[in-house]
């Protein structure tokens, strides 16, 4: 984006939400420099302000202090971390030859189409794959200091709807269709002409993809209207 006769990279905040219909919508955009947990409080205190009154769940990355501002904006709302940034920040404690054993322990830990995979299970494996990987002080203290209460959030809702809710692929998928056509046309002469680009890309996928309910979500009571 040019400012000041310079073109330099800027982050772009997106929120992408379900409907009650169980339809997605792009529901903000906005344009900082940089990315913060401070502008991110700023874009859930906008969308607030615009009639959101309630959220029944907030899947995100771990920024640091990303947590703090969701609670500050919607007050005891649930927040799901995404589970691919963990997977990916304990993979890389481990020799390449073990990462592909690793990577499968982990996802014994979080299993997400066990209905019977529960908030104590998960944290019995746990202690499990910790003592099994020892040998890895490193890897044995991440873990322990992880809070996998926020990575298993999804653990309390029905197993039809964990996959869509255990990490960010949702945005992450948009935020590739953003960046594929905001490349194509190369650097951007200000921040509204990047913003028209990526709102684009949002309408298109709110005629088509996005236009589609995902019906998975009526036979979880607590992501339904009312609740």
């Amino acid at each position: 984006v040019r400012r000041k006769g310079e073109y330099q990279n800027e982050c772009y905040y997106i929120i992408m939400g379900l409907r009650q219909d169980y339809r997605r919508e792009i529901i903000a955009l906005e344009t900082m420099p940089t990315e913060s947990s401070t502008g991110w409080q700023m874009v859930l205190e906008s969308i607030k302000e615009r009639g959101v009154k309630t959220v029944g769940l907030v899947v995100s990355d771990n920024l640091k202090g990303l947590d703090k501002a969701v609670a500050n904006v919607f007050t005891k709302t649930p927040h799901q971390l995404c589970v691919v940034h963990l997977q990916r920040n304990l993979r890389a404690l481990v020799r390449e030859k073990d990462k592909k054993e690793l990577s499968e322990d982990i996802r014994w830990i979080l299993s997400p189409d066990d209905a019977n995979n529960n908030m104590g299970k998960a944290r019995n494996r746990i202690k499990e794959i910790a003592h099994k990987w020892r040998s890895y002080k490193t890897l044995v203290t991440k873990i322990k200091q992880t809070n996998w209460e926020m990575y298993l959030t999804y653990l309390r809702y029905d197993r039809r709807v964990r996959r869509m809710i255990y990490t960010t692929n949702w945005i992450e998928r948009f935020n590739k269709s953003a960046r594929r056509t905001l490349k194509i046309r190369g650097a951007m002469p200000s921040e509204e002409s990047a913003i028209a680009l990526i709102t684009s890309v949002g309408i298109d996928k709110g005629k088509k993809k996005y236009n589609y309910p995902i019906y998975n979500f009526k036979f979880e009571p607590k992501l339904t209207k009312g609740s």
